[in-house]
């Protein structure tokens, strides 16, 4: 069905005519200045690249050069309009004029610092918007074709000037490929000329860009290489240059004090080492520990899968047994719904139902919702520690959550036909209301929801 003749739309208004569509424009633009000024853009950039780069540098100096406080709404109308003129910029000005738009692009970036400083970014907008001009850089770069010593010349002083909120780290691992070896080691001259300390992030970042493996791991001494972070980091980047033997070494070299708290961050490597040098039973025994540790099922299924036939549903079960005796139940749990093993899940639940600490709402919720079709009863378990959380704890934000929780548990209670021992829905209410009457605004939120009238539970 075609449109009506009245909706908005780019046929419609060119019906409209150049001349009437002008009237419309001027007067929709008077007292709006943001109007303006796209519009001036647009003159410009139907004239030449060259006056629509006079707009842009226009607009981006006055915005360096201003102070006031950005809150929200001054935020959202500047982004709009720093959005246009990044689309000016590696639009029609960088296919007509790359050099030019090399020059704004860098303008465009170097702004991010003093439009933190004058703003509090809590919704990550205006460092999204950053990290968008930062991505467009290279290819920019790339149709500029700056000299390297120049452009490594500006990347230093971005990065040593503009990056009071890491909003600019990203820059040397973007900008690695349009740099080119040249511009890397003319970046990593600029840094030492500056006395940066080789293991900086940023003589570190470049380091990886050159792939220079012995500079990354010649910028720690032999303590610093005794942490797992540090050591994990190396030995990845000498697996990575095929040096397996050197990145075991590397990961042995790891204190054993350290270990108890990150041995986990050392085992992948470790694994894809022993993998390399053909030591494969080792990895496994390495993948089993693992699991066994910190229930990690990406490592169980690494496991699993290597092994021969019938072999693995033996070991499978072996994994989820050990598992359901975990020491941490909660760490048990996730692991369980995750794999999925909802059987195992519930019987981990009603072992011993009193033990779970409905603080953890992020786990219980979404495990509630697996459990309740095939196992209600360990559902209602982990919904009642969430609302006996919230009342004990006299938590009113969750008051209105935990009566959602309370009606989800007198539907369950119509499915249930054995309660094991635990209090059956009409007395667990009950028991809520002699202790907790006080609670006002809970007993309000579920006198508002429709309860289900109480049968045998």
């Amino acid at each position: 069905m075609p449109a009506a003749r009245t909706t908005l739309n780019a046929r419609n208004l060119e019906a409209l005519g150049a001349a009437r569509l002008a009237e419309l424009l001027l007067e929709l633009s008077q007292g709006n200045a943001a109007a303006k000024r796209r519009l001036r853009l647009a003159l410009a950039e139907g004239r030449s690249a060259e006056e629509a780069a006079q707009e842009v540098r226009k607009r981006l100096r006055t915005i360096d050069q201003a102070s006031t406080f950005l809150d929200a709404a001054k935020r959202r109308t500047l982004l709009t309009e720093l959005e246009g003129h990044l689309a000016t910029v590696t639009g029609s000005i960088r296919t007509e004029a790359p050099a030019i738009a090399h020059e704004l692009h860098w303008q465009l970036l170097e702004l991010s610092e003093g439009l933190f400083d004058r703003s509090h970014d809590g919704s990550g907008s205006l460092s999204g918007f950053f990290q968008r001009v930062l991505e467009a850089l290279p290819a920019t770069m790339v149709a500029a074709r700056p000299a390297p010593e120049a452009a490594a010349e500006r990347i230093a002083e971005a990065l040593m000037e503009c990056n009071g909120y890491r909003q600019l780290d990203r820059l040397v691992g973007l900008l690695a490929e349009p740099l080119g070896r040249e511009g890397l080691e003319a970046l990593r001259g600029e840094f030492r000329a500056r006395g940066t300390p080789e293991r900086s992030a940023v003589m570190l970042a470049i380091a990886d860009a050159m792939g220079d493996v012995d500079a990354f791991a010649g910028s720690f001494s032999a303590e610093d290489l005794r942490r797992p972070s540090v050591a994990a980091a190396v030995a990845e980047r000498l697996l990575a240059a095929g040096r397996a033997e050197e990145a075991l070494a590397t990961l042995e070299g790891v204190d054993e004090e350290g270990l108890q708290w990150l041995g986990a961050v050392v085992r992948r490597p470790r694994i894809e080492a022993l993998e390399a040098l053909g030591r494969r039973q080792e990895a496994q025994g390495e993948r089993w520990q693992g699991f066994l540790e910190d229930l990690d099922a990406g490592l169980l299924r690494e496991y699993l899968r290597r092994l021969d036939d019938f072999e693995d549903v033996q070991a499978e079960e072996e994994a989820l047994d050990r598992a359901l005796a975990h020491e941490d139940p909660a760490e048990a749990l996730d692991f369980l719904l995750a794999w999925p093993d909802l059987r195992r899940a519930a019987e981990l639940v009603l072992r011993q139902p009193h033990r779970w600490n409905g603080e953890a709402y992020g786990l219980y919720g979404p495990a509630a919702e697996q459990l309740e079709a095939g196992h209600p009863l360990a559902a209602t378990v982990l919904l009642r520690a969430m609302v006996s959380f919230a009342l004990e704890h006299s938590r009113p934000k969750r008051y209105p959550y935990a009566a959602q929780h309370l009606l989800r548990c007198a539907q369950l209670a119509q499915r249930i036909d054995h309660w094991h021992d635990l209090p059956t829905h009409q007395e667990f209410e009950d028991d809520l209301r002699v202790r907790f009457w006080r609670r006002i605004g809970f007993w309000q939120e579920v006198d508002g929801l429709q309860m289900p009238s109480h049968g045998p539970g």
